[in-house]
């Protein structure tokens, strides 16, 4: 890489950073998160609360900075989305467990 372009790294990670970070909000935003104004005409079912389970994460951050954006869908129906939802999250946060225990072997 030539020398007059190594200035500008730092500019093109912060401007990536910012590009992923506008992409993750506004797809967010737009594909199935809870919001306050309820998007649906409908009840939420087990497929969209599986969905904002998995997607748990990202809508906890987003919702520092937006407060239109909720963790829970409020216009749900009942059983079915409670379950989709549980097991979203249990992959969300629980997928991390098993690479955190190690190699597995014992020490003496």
């Amino acid at each position: 890489m030539e020398e007059k372009w190594k200035k500008y790294i730092p500019l093109f990670v912060v401007g990536g950073l910012l590009l992923v970070g506008a992409g993750i909000y506004i797809a967010v935003n737009r594909i199935g998160m809870a919001t306050r104004v309820g998007f649906l005409d409908e009840p939420a079912k087990i497929w969209l609360g599986l969905w904002q389970g998995l997607i748990i994460w990202i809508a906890f951050i987003t919702s520092w900075f937006d407060k239109n954006i909720v963790l829970y869908q409020a216009n749900n129906n009942g059983l079915w989305y409670n379950v989709g939802f549980m097991i979203g999250i249990c992959i969300a946060v629980g997928s991390g467990a098993k690479g955190s225990q190690g190699s597995g072997r014992k020490k003496k």
